[in-house]
Protein backbone atom coordinates (compact mmCIF):
# COMPACT_ATOMS: atom_id res chain seq x y z
CA UNK A 1 0.00 0.00 0.00
CA UNK A 2 1.41 3.70 -1.16
CA UNK A 3 -1.64 5.77 0.61
CA UNK A 4 -3.37 5.44 3.46
CA UNK A 5 -5.70 8.19 4.45
CA UNK A 6 -7.91 7.10 7.41
CA UNK A 7 -11.01 8.84 8.89
CA UNK A 8 -9.71 12.53 7.64
CA UNK A 9 -11.91 15.11 8.79
CA UNK A 10 -11.76 18.67 7.77
CA UNK A 11 -13.44 21.40 9.81
CA UNK A 12 -13.88 24.86 9.71
CA UNK A 13 -15.29 25.71 12.91
CA UNK A 14 -18.77 23.66 12.99
CA UNK A 15 -18.49 23.72 9.09
CA UNK A 16 -17.30 20.04 8.50
CA UNK A 17 -15.87 20.07 4.93
CA UNK A 18 -15.04 16.72 4.81
CA UNK A 19 -16.17 14.57 7.70
CA UNK A 20 -14.29 10.67 7.82
CA UNK A 21 -13.33 10.08 4.56
CA UNK A 22 -11.39 7.25 3.79
CA UNK A 23 -9.17 5.93 1.45
CA UNK A 24 -6.21 3.36 0.58
CA UNK A 25 -4.35 3.34 -2.32
CA UNK A 26 -1.78 0.57 -4.04
CA UNK A 27 1.06 1.62 -5.74
CA UNK A 28 0.50 1.87 -9.54
CA UNK A 29 -3.54 2.34 -9.22
CA UNK A 30 -5.26 5.36 -11.04
CA UNK A 31 -7.81 6.27 -8.36
CA UNK A 32 -10.49 9.38 -9.52
CA UNK A 33 -12.06 11.43 -7.15
CA UNK A 34 -15.95 13.00 -8.15
CA UNK A 35 -18.64 14.49 -7.02
CA UNK A 36 -20.82 17.65 -6.82
CA UNK A 37 -19.33 21.33 -6.74
CA UNK A 38 -18.56 21.66 -2.32
CA UNK A 39 -18.76 17.81 -2.13
CA UNK A 40 -15.48 17.69 -0.12
CA UNK A 41 -13.59 16.16 -2.83
CA UNK A 42 -11.08 19.31 -3.08
CA UNK A 43 -10.57 19.55 0.62
CA UNK A 44 -9.79 16.04 1.09
CA UNK A 45 -7.20 16.42 -2.02
CA UNK A 46 -5.53 19.31 -0.18
CA UNK A 47 -5.25 17.27 2.76
CA UNK A 48 -3.58 14.30 0.75
CA UNK A 49 -1.23 16.94 -0.73
CA UNK A 50 0.03 18.68 2.47
CA UNK A 51 -1.75 22.30 1.70
CA UNK A 52 -4.03 21.51 4.32
CA UNK A 53 -3.82 20.01 7.65
CA UNK A 54 -6.76 18.01 8.56
CA UNK A 55 -8.68 18.26 11.74
CA UNK A 56 -9.07 15.00 12.58
CA UNK A 57 -7.98 11.17 11.01
CA UNK A 58 -4.39 10.36 9.79
CA UNK A 59 -2.33 10.49 6.11
CA UNK A 60 0.07 7.80 6.15
CA UNK A 61 2.60 7.46 2.82
CA UNK A 62 4.69 5.06 2.25
CA UNK A 63 4.98 4.07 5.71
CA UNK A 64 5.49 7.50 6.59
CA UNK A 65 2.95 9.72 8.82
CA UNK A 66 2.63 12.77 6.64
CA UNK A 67 -0.42 13.93 8.24
CA UNK A 68 0.92 16.88 9.61
CA UNK A 69 3.90 17.41 7.43
CA UNK A 70 5.00 20.26 4.74
CA UNK A 71 4.05 20.58 1.09
CA UNK A 72 7.81 20.68 0.85
CA UNK A 73 7.70 17.69 3.09
CA UNK A 74 5.23 16.21 0.76
CA UNK A 75 7.55 16.49 -2.15
CA UNK A 76 10.36 15.83 -1.08
CA UNK A 77 8.94 12.07 -0.27
CA UNK A 78 7.26 11.40 -3.47
CA UNK A 79 3.85 13.31 -3.72
CA UNK A 80 3.54 15.98 -6.34
CA UNK A 81 0.08 18.26 -7.39
CA UNK A 82 -0.90 20.36 -10.05
CA UNK A 83 -3.14 23.05 -9.36
CA UNK A 84 -6.48 23.64 -10.73
CA UNK A 85 -5.18 27.18 -11.67
CA UNK A 86 -1.91 26.26 -13.43
CA UNK A 87 0.72 29.02 -12.29
CA UNK A 88 3.99 29.64 -14.33
CA UNK A 89 6.92 31.71 -13.98
CA UNK A 90 6.16 34.02 -16.99
CA UNK A 91 9.33 35.49 -18.18
CA UNK A 92 11.64 31.86 -17.66
CA UNK A 93 11.27 29.47 -20.35
CA UNK A 94 9.30 26.40 -20.81
CA UNK A 95 12.28 24.43 -19.88
CA UNK A 96 13.87 26.82 -16.98
CA UNK A 97 10.46 25.78 -15.51
CA UNK A 98 10.62 22.59 -15.49
CA UNK A 99 14.05 23.14 -14.10
CA UNK A 100 12.62 24.63 -11.03
CA UNK A 101 11.15 20.88 -10.59
CA UNK A 102 14.00 18.73 -11.34
CA UNK A 103 16.33 20.91 -8.54
CA UNK A 104 14.32 18.61 -6.07
CA UNK A 105 15.90 15.60 -6.95
CA UNK A 106 19.05 17.27 -9.22
CA UNK A 107 20.44 19.77 -7.50
CA UNK A 108 23.28 20.60 -10.23
CA UNK A 109 22.27 22.38 -13.05
CA UNK A 110 23.72 20.34 -15.74
CA UNK A 111 21.74 17.35 -13.87
CA UNK A 112 18.60 19.73 -13.44
CA UNK A 113 18.73 20.80 -16.71
CA UNK A 114 19.17 17.16 -18.67
CA UNK A 115 16.34 16.01 -16.56
CA UNK A 116 13.89 18.86 -17.27
CA UNK A 117 14.71 18.01 -20.67
CA UNK A 118 13.87 14.76 -21.38
CA UNK A 119 10.52 15.81 -19.24
CA UNK A 120 9.87 18.78 -22.01
CA UNK A 121 10.38 15.68 -24.51
CA UNK A 122 8.09 13.40 -22.80
CA UNK A 123 5.31 15.79 -22.08
CA UNK A 124 5.25 17.30 -26.03
CA UNK A 125 6.75 20.90 -24.80
CA UNK A 126 9.92 20.08 -26.88
CA UNK A 127 9.40 22.51 -29.65
CA UNK A 128 8.73 25.57 -27.59
CA UNK A 129 11.16 24.73 -24.64
CA UNK A 130 12.76 28.05 -25.32
CA UNK A 131 10.38 30.32 -25.27
CA UNK A 132 8.58 32.04 -22.14
CA UNK A 133 5.91 30.81 -20.12
CA UNK A 134 3.48 33.72 -20.64
CA UNK A 135 3.24 32.11 -24.52
CA UNK A 136 1.61 28.85 -23.68
CA UNK A 137 -2.42 28.86 -24.08
CA UNK A 138 -4.68 26.86 -22.05
CA UNK A 139 -3.89 23.23 -23.15
CA UNK A 140 0.15 24.44 -22.80
CA UNK A 141 0.10 25.74 -19.34
CA UNK A 142 -1.48 22.74 -18.57
CA UNK A 143 1.22 20.70 -20.17
CA UNK A 144 3.82 22.50 -18.25
CA UNK A 145 2.35 22.44 -14.45
CA UNK A 146 2.37 18.49 -15.18
CA UNK A 147 5.62 18.71 -16.56
CA UNK A 148 7.25 20.66 -13.61
CA UNK A 149 5.35 18.07 -11.46
CA UNK A 150 6.58 15.04 -13.14
CA UNK A 151 9.87 16.74 -13.04
CA UNK A 152 10.14 16.23 -9.19
CA UNK A 153 10.31 12.42 -9.07
CA UNK A 154 7.03 11.85 -8.10
CA UNK A 155 5.62 8.30 -6.66
CA UNK A 156 1.94 9.77 -6.38
CA UNK A 157 0.68 12.65 -8.66
CA UNK A 158 -2.08 14.47 -7.65
CA UNK A 159 -4.15 15.69 -10.81
CA UNK A 160 -6.42 18.37 -9.74
CA UNK A 161 -8.69 19.02 -12.73
CA UNK A 162 -5.84 19.36 -15.37
CA UNK A 163 -7.72 17.90 -18.47
CA UNK A 164 -10.66 20.33 -17.99
CA UNK A 165 -10.44 23.41 -20.55
CA UNK A 166 -9.52 21.57 -23.23
CA UNK A 167 -11.34 20.49 -26.53
CA UNK A 168 -11.73 17.34 -27.55
CA UNK A 169 -9.07 16.78 -29.34
CA UNK A 170 -6.89 18.22 -27.26
CA UNK A 171 -8.34 15.64 -24.30
CA UNK A 172 -7.68 12.85 -26.09
CA UNK A 173 -4.15 14.24 -26.21
CA UNK A 174 -3.95 14.50 -22.54
CA UNK A 175 -5.58 11.21 -21.80
CA UNK A 176 -2.57 9.83 -23.94
CA UNK A 177 -0.28 11.91 -21.47
CA UNK A 178 -1.88 10.69 -18.21
CA UNK A 179 -1.09 7.06 -19.38
CA UNK A 180 2.45 7.51 -20.84
CA UNK A 181 2.77 9.02 -17.07
CA UNK A 182 0.85 5.70 -15.76
CA UNK A 183 3.25 3.13 -17.68
CA UNK A 184 6.27 5.20 -15.99
CA UNK A 185 4.88 3.65 -12.77
CA UNK A 186 3.61 6.63 -10.89
CA UNK A 187 0.16 6.37 -9.23
CA UNK A 188 -2.40 8.96 -9.37
CA UNK A 189 -5.31 10.42 -7.64
CA UNK A 190 -7.36 12.40 -10.54
CA UNK A 191 -10.04 14.97 -9.25
CA UNK A 192 -12.08 15.71 -12.33
CA UNK A 193 -15.32 16.43 -13.47
CA UNK A 194 -14.84 14.95 -16.84
CA UNK A 195 -16.69 12.24 -17.08
CA UNK A 196 -14.79 11.19 -19.66
CA UNK A 197 -11.64 10.52 -18.09
CA UNK A 198 -12.95 9.46 -15.16
CA UNK A 199 -14.51 6.25 -16.91
CA UNK A 200 -11.02 6.27 -19.53
CA UNK A 201 -8.89 6.15 -16.67
CA UNK A 202 -9.36 5.53 -13.41
CA UNK A 203 -9.34 1.79 -12.29
CA UNK A 204 -11.38 2.82 -8.57
CA UNK A 205 -13.83 5.97 -8.02
CA UNK A 206 -14.83 7.74 -4.93
CA UNK A 207 -18.09 9.24 -4.86
CA UNK A 208 -17.72 12.48 -2.26
CA UNK A 209 -21.07 14.24 -1.42
CA UNK A 210 -21.53 17.06 1.58
CA UNK A 211 -18.22 15.92 3.15
CA UNK A 212 -18.78 12.19 3.02
CA UNK A 213 -17.43 9.53 0.78
CA UNK A 214 -21.24 7.85 -0.43
CA UNK A 215 -19.43 5.66 -2.95
CA UNK A 216 -16.51 3.77 -4.00
CA UNK A 217 -15.98 0.98 -6.71
CA UNK A 218 -14.97 0.72 -10.18
CA UNK A 219 -16.48 3.59 -12.15
CA UNK A 220 -18.84 1.59 -14.43
CA UNK A 221 -20.62 0.43 -11.36
CA UNK A 222 -20.39 3.26 -9.36
CA UNK A 223 -22.07 6.13 -11.26
CA UNK A 224 -25.00 3.53 -11.44
CA UNK A 225 -25.79 4.07 -7.91
CA UNK A 226 -28.73 5.41 -6.72
CA UNK A 227 -26.76 7.56 -4.26
CA UNK A 228 -24.42 8.57 -7.25
CA UNK A 229 -27.31 9.87 -9.31
CA UNK A 230 -28.79 11.48 -7.04
CA UNK A 231 -26.03 13.38 -5.58
CA UNK A 232 -25.45 14.88 -9.06
CA UNK A 233 -28.90 15.19 -10.21
CA UNK A 234 -31.34 15.34 -7.40
CA UNK A 235 -33.64 13.30 -5.95
CA UNK A 236 -36.04 14.22 -8.72
CA UNK A 237 -39.92 15.74 -8.88
CA UNK A 238 -42.13 13.80 -7.18
CA UNK A 239 -45.08 12.72 -9.88
CA UNK A 240 -48.39 14.53 -8.81
CA UNK A 241 -51.40 13.67 -7.97
CA UNK A 242 -54.17 12.96 -10.27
Amino acid sequence: MLLEADDVTMAFGSFRAVSGASLALDEGEIIGLIGPNGAGKSTFFNCLAGDMVPTGGRIVFAGADVTRASPEAHARAGIGRTFQVPTTFEDMTILENVMVGAFLRHPRRADAHEHARRIVEMTGLKDQAGQRARTLGTPGRKRLEIARVLATGPRLMLLDEALAGLTPAELQQAIALVRQIHATGVTLIIVEHIMEVIMTLTQRVLVFNQGHVIASGKPDAVVKETAVIEAYLGHGRRKRRP
